[in-house]
């Protein structure tokens, strides 16, 4: 999906200005639905021993949208548990999997981490119920390699952005999805692609939060405007070294 809502046709028309990538991205072609539901692909993806997918929320990645990054969508009814809820949707292969976010990290001391979430993983083997959407059955199929998915809030590590005036109604001020997640277990992709679409907000920045989530560094001005990611950077890096720590032969 791009960051503001384009028909097809013009979808279409730019991916043929841009060449190959163009019609790979656009999805001119079947590249990304092969390698987002084939066997081919899939099969040796489920191997690793956790994936983990990184979206920036509310409006902030112009290149990479939120509800693009966590391949989320707004016809798919998979279930996404948050943080211990997520006990309750665990298989065996999975009930040894570490907790991340049971870890003190630097993202979360800055409140850069709205929200960790996980789907279940379920066997490859079983074919993805979906209205025949193509976009659903790439979500669903996704999903059910069983992921960790978090969510980051990085508006206050953006340099370009303002606080607007707290509204008196407390429910327009709250986080959509810290919101969900207070009310439910689980929510479904759907629920979480609107929270995470949403722009309610007290705060609003320019959508630059693609190469900040990452810290990217190429020169003085790019590392000092991007510096604001450095937290998400060190948590991710944190909890790889952990992960690979725990492993067994």
């Amino acid at each position: 999906r791009t960051f503001i809502p384009i028909p097809r046709f013009a979808e279409i028309g730019i991916a043929k200005g841009l060449g190959e990538t163009g019609r790979d991205l656009f999805r001119v072609n079947d590249l990304i639905k092969t390698m987002a539901t084939s066997p081919r692909f899939t099969r040796p993806l489920a191997l690793f021993r956790k994936r983990i997918a990184y979206a920036n929320a509310y409006g902030t990645d112009f290149v990479v949208p939120g509800s693009t990054a966590a391949f989320l969508d707004g016809n798919s009814d998979s279930l996404h548990y948050f943080d211990a809820d997520f006990e309750s949707g665990r298989d065996e292969e999975t009930q040894s999997m570490p907790h991340t976010v049971d870890r003190v990290c630097p993202a979360s001391e800055k409140g850069l981490f709205v929200a960790t979430c996980y789907t279940p993983r379920i066997s490859l083997g079983n074919p993805v119920e979906s209205s025949g959407n193509e976009l659903e059955v790439m979500s669903k199929t996704l999903d059910s390699l069983g992921w960790t998915k978090v969510f980051v809030d990085i508006r206050e590590a953006i340099p370009i952005s303002t606080k607007l005036p707290r509204i008196s109604n407390p429910s327009l001020n709250a986080c959509p999805i810290r919101k969900l997640s207070s009310n439910r277990k689980a929510v479904t992709s759907k629920d979480l692609c609107s929270a995470v679409s949403s722009g309610k907000s007290s705060r609003i920045s320019l959508p630059f939060g693609h190469n900040a989530i990452c810290a990217f560094e190429r020169g003085s001005f790019r590392t000092a405007f991007n510096k604001g990611g450095r937290p998400v950077a060190d948590s991710l890096a944190i909890n790889l070294v952990e992960d690979i720590s725990m492993w067994t032969q």
